[in-house]
Formats: structure tokens, sequence, C-alpha cells
């Protein structure tokens, strides 16, 4: 049996356009610096790079992840609007 996610995941906003898979956005579980080049989302949430020294693969950090999109990313992006 094999269950294909990436056409509902593109259906609902949530999957790379180039067929790559479900975009997924990790919640540091500390602040990040200034020095991060990670992209940042309205969620809170970001998509580490290698080459980020606090984020990169080298470090391994502990990460909340969660679908782009989907309804925890919308739940914590209205989240940190309400405290703002």
């Amino acid at each position: 049996m094999r269950i294909t996610l990436e056409w509902p995941a593109r259906l609902r906003g949530t999957a790379l356009p180039n067929g790559g898979g479900v975009v997924r956005h990790g919640v540091p579980q500390a602040r990040t610096s200034e020095d991060c080049v990670c992209e940042r989302h309205d969620c809170g949430g970001l998509d580490p790079v290698l080459w980020c020294a606090e984020h990169g693969d080298d470090v391994a950090p502990v990460l909340d992840w969660h679908a782009g999109g989907g309804l925890r990313c919308a739940q914590l992006t209205r989240g940190r609007a309400a405290s703002a």
C-alpha cells in the first residue's frame, strides 16, 4: 500500500510547487539570534538552511515541526498576531 500526501497537500497550499514534498516549518525551542539566516514565517517557524550556525545540519537543533499553511501553522500565526 502506498500513500501519497503530495496531492492533498498541494490543494491545501502546503506542498512545494515542484513536487518536492510537504512544506514544513520548524519552531525553535529557544530564541534565534540576529545571525540566523533561515527563512522566517508568520507562525514563528523557520526553514533551516545547511549554512546557518544555529539551525544547520552540524547543530541538530530542537524544533517543533508542523505543516506550513496547515491548522497548527494558522493557530500559531493567530497567537503571534494576538500577542503583538
